[in-house]
């Protein structure tokens, strides 16, 4: 059976050593079951698989996740036409299969090499003119939303108090040229110190509500 895009499905089964072609409805994957729909899902989505690859590589990390979703979906609805009942997790699990098979690393490897963690995330977030065009997304939450959860809430925090750190350096800076420029140097430590308190509010607001 051909789907669109050209990937072929063998819609038989396997029951211990003998075979049935067909569907029949709600029959439950084995290990070997799933491994030959990953194999499948290999050939018919490769490049969408190396598409993710490369946006994790150049650190479009967002592209890469929204892709990703993309195709969940598209690889529950296709194992739907083996005709097997498959957990989220299933699915997780041939797609993971699948972007190893064709990438030669698991996406778990990818994301620990293009990802930073928690603390150094929010540290860069604070770069002036810089942070605006990092990646905004932290191993962490890569992973958490791989695995279909939310972000610890310790992983948040940590990365709440780089981006504090890092925006009110960036303000107490721009508070102090500011304010010292305005009166002459006299104020710039009152201006270092309201651009400091600023710049830590917003880098935790930033990391709360991005």
């Amino acid at each position: 059976m051909t789907l669109y895009g050209g990937l072929t499905l063998n819609t038989g089964s396997y029951y211990g050593s003998g075979y049935s072609g067909g569907f029949s409805g709600n029959r439950v994957a084995s290990s070997t079951n799933i491994n030959r729909v990953a194999r499948d899902i290999t050939s018919g989505y490769s490049s969408d698989i190396e598409i993710i690859n490369n946006y994790f590589k150049k650190g479009k990390i967002n592209k890469a996740l929204n892709l990703y979703d993309s195709l969940i979906d598209d690889v529950q609805t296709t194992t739907g036409n083996y005709g097997y009942s498959l957990t989220d997790s299933q699915v997780s699990s041939i797609l993971n299969d699948a972007y190893a098979n064709a990438t030669g690393t698991t996406l778990l490897e990818t994301t620990e090499k293009t990802t930073s963690s928690p603390f150094v995330t929010g540290l860069i977030e604070g770069i002036p003119i810089y942070g605006l065009f990092a990646n905004g997304k932290s191993n962490a939450e890569v992973t958490a939303k791989l695995a279909g959860q939310n972000t610890d809430i310790k992983d948040k925090i940590v990365e709440g108090i780089g981006a504090a750190l890092s925006n009110g350096a960036s303000y107490a800076a721009a508070g102090a040229t500011i304010a010292g420029i305005m009166t002459g140097g006299t104020l710039a430590p009152v201006g270092a110190a309201i651009g400091g308190g600023i710049g830590i509010a917003v880098g935790i607001i930033k990391t709360i509500f991005k």
